[in-house]
């Protein structure tokens, strides 16, 4: 699945899957020390009934709207949250090594490499599709997601074009019962439970899809109006899908049979999930510009904002009706170096990336144009991540890894086997005139075009003219920039080393990814130079895929960690992207909206039970 949350509003439990989106050991040493209490009562257990009634509306504003409500083709942060809103998924994490149950009741594996699922009972699609059951899912992931069946050795094509093929494609999946599944991996994988087929997973109802799998029509299954409109998603979320009004509003009214309910304070299902969820409507407002959202919010109309403005914050905490948290972000924050054909040849070395991403500062970003919120990132993963190691990383950005002549210096060396080099302060190519290079950023937030300007600032320090360039928000600027298209026409984030974007581009910025601390595996799909999320035309010199295989192997957790540091200290020595800073989310919401974590509990994993968030009049 793309990696989900290029949208930094994405829930962050989730990696639709990467875009900003949408997942440890410790997680001591977090950001976010600081941050609103919650009112008494409301801690981690909130189980006490007092105060938790159902009623009113739970409004939060989006930047960009939902590109497709069809879980086949999403492939951004956005369309997750509209998604989740109506359809639970197989199961959360509350902790690293903590699951949360929702479709899928218990499992169980042998040797790392056979793991059975059996689903709740009670599970149901709306009519006339019955029940939820094992056929579902592995008709589903044979037949459009990519999976195996026994027997089958062959890798399946993506006909369909599922976003889901990339975690199921090498993977066999058989019936065994009515609500039981096998899933059998080609070796064993310790983090299976933390790979993105399953955390996150959905399947569909066979009833809805087997005309278009036997017609093996993709187009049928784009353009189905119930899968474009939720309504096959029976008890199977918190929210029932009302209406959908592009680049206006989603709606979503609360279920009247939500499955969990029914088990809840049994299990691992506290029992303040009983009348889950406490608002009887659900709805997402499109507000492109980042005034009008925080205009919203100031008048008291949005019960939540994800991620205030940092120059905004301070006014904000002062407004006696909202509270803030501040929770960590494992989404990563870079400038990324366009590596295909229809970028500057030069950024496909490795030796010009190196000098460019110590032209900027990131302190000056993370402090001045971030205020201080974000830590400052030298490769795909943060410092509180137990996959860091700190002995493979070279600082780039700061402290004597950053400076103009350094810089120029590196740059020197990197092309003195080419027709570019210095005339005097500026760089210039083999007819004397200036390197000039299109930084695109993401529209939506100040801080998007703030940093491009800067980056083009430090640049030009370095003789180098650069663009920034309005690239629309995150829907346009995938469209136009991140998806690319190879000869016979076929698009996708990589559709092979030869495929362009339509737009030509040199650095791009504004597209925050998740790292997926709780089991980077999921990020091979970005650095391998076959992955199915490297739009950046990304060929690694260290071997990665082979390094990564490892990684999913290994079954010694310090051999484990020991692969993943290599992993990361090879994207740090070769800056496929300027990874620039791991923000914090800077979460303000009404006073009354209350039962989340507390000051100093709230961690990476932290909305495993949102549902039961509610608003409080006490």
């Amino acid at each position: 699945m793309p990696p989900g949350n290029a949208d930094a509003t994405s829930n962050r439990r989730h990696w639709l899957k990467m875009l900003g989106v949408g997942g440890i050991a410790s997680l001591a040493g977090c950001a976010g020390e600081e941050g609103g209490d919650a009112p008494d009562g409301t801690g981690t257990d909130p189980d006490a009934s007092a105060g938790r009634s159902v009623g009113g509306t739970y409004r939060e504003a989006l930047s960009t709207d939902a590109k497709s409500l069809n879980v086949l083709f999403q492939s951004d942060g956005a369309s997750a949250k509209f998604v989740e809103a109506t359809m639970d998924t197989a199961y959360d994490f509350r902790s690293a090594d903590e699951i949360v149950p929702l479709w899928v009741e218990s499992y169980s594996e042998t040797e790392k490499r056979e793991w059975t699922f059996t689903l709740r009972d009670g599970l149901r699609w709306s009519d006339p599709y019955g029940d939820l059951t094992a056929e579902d899912w592995v008709y589903t992931a044979q037949n459009v997601y990519g999976a195996k069946a026994p027997g089958e050795s062959e890798t399946k094509e993506n006909w369909a074009g599922a976003v889901q093929y990339a975690d199921w494609k090498d993977l066999t999946v058989e019936k065994l019962g009515k609500r039981t599944l096998r899933v059998t991996l080609p070796s064993p994988e310790p983090a299976f439970l933390a790979s993105t087929a399953f955390w996150g997973g959905r399947c569909l109802p066979k009833g809805l899809i087997e005309g278009y799998v036997e017609d093996r029509d993709a187009e049928g299954l784009k353009r189905d109006e119930e899968l474009n409109t939720l309504s096959y998603t029976g008890n199977l979320g918190p929210y029932d899908f009302e209406e959908w009004k592009r680049e206006s509003r989603f709606v979503a009214t609360r279920a009247e049979e939500y499955y969990v309910r029914d088990v809840a304070g049994t299990g691992d299902i506290p029992e303040r999930f009983a009348d889950a969820p406490y608002f009887e409507r659900y709805e997402l407002r499109i507000l492109p510009e980042e005034s009008t959202r925080l205009s919203a919010l100031r008048e008291g109309e949005l019960t939540f904002y994800d991620n205030v403005p940092a120059q905004k914050v301070e006014r904000y905490r002062k407004m006696e009706h909202l509270k803030f948290r501040f929770p960590p972000n494992p989404l990563c924050s870079s400038v990324y170096y366009n590596q295909r054909s229809n970028g500057w040849e030069m950024l496909r070395r490795t030796a010009v990336r190196r000098a460019l991403s110590t032209a900027v500062s990131k302190r000056v970003v993370a402090e001045n144009v971030y205020r201080g919120y974000p830590s400052v990132a030298q490769t795909f993963q943060p410092e509180w991540s137990p996959w860091y190691s700190a002995d493979r990383i070279e600082p780039f950005g700061v402290g004597e890894g950053y400076g103009t002549e350094t810089a120029r210096r590196m740059l020197s060396e990197a092309l003195s086997d080419t027709e570019y080099g210095y005339d005097g302060d500026e760089l210039v190519d083999g007819r004397g005139e200036q390197v000039e290079l299109t930084l695109v950023y993401r529209d939506g937030r100040e801080a998007y075009r703030t940093t491009a300007e800067f980056v083009a600032q430090e640049l030009s320090k370095v003789g180098i003219a650069v663009a920034p360039t309005n690239g629309g928000p995150f829907n346009t600027l995938q469209g136009k920039y991140m998806l690319n298209e190879a000869g016979d026409g076929a698009t996708s984030f990589n559709a092979g080393p030869d495929a362009t974007s339509e737009r030509p581009w040199d650095l791009l910025y504004g597209v925050t990814i998740n790292t997926y601390p709780i089991n980077p595996d999921a990020t091979s799909v970005i650095w391998n130079a076959d992955g199915e999320f490297n739009f950046s035309g990304y060929e690694p010199e260290a071997p990665l895929a082979d390094l990564y295989a490892d990684a999913r192997r290994e079954t010694d957790d310090a051999a484990r960690a020991e692969t993943f540091a290599e992993i990361f200290g090879a994207l740090n020595a070769e800056q496929p992207a300027n990874f620039l800073h791991f923000d914090a989310y800077k979460n303000a919401y009404l006073k009354e909206y209350v039962g989340m974590p507390e000051k100093g509990e709230y961690g990476y994993l932290d909305e495993w039970d949102e549902v039961t968030w509610h608003r409080s009049d006490r």
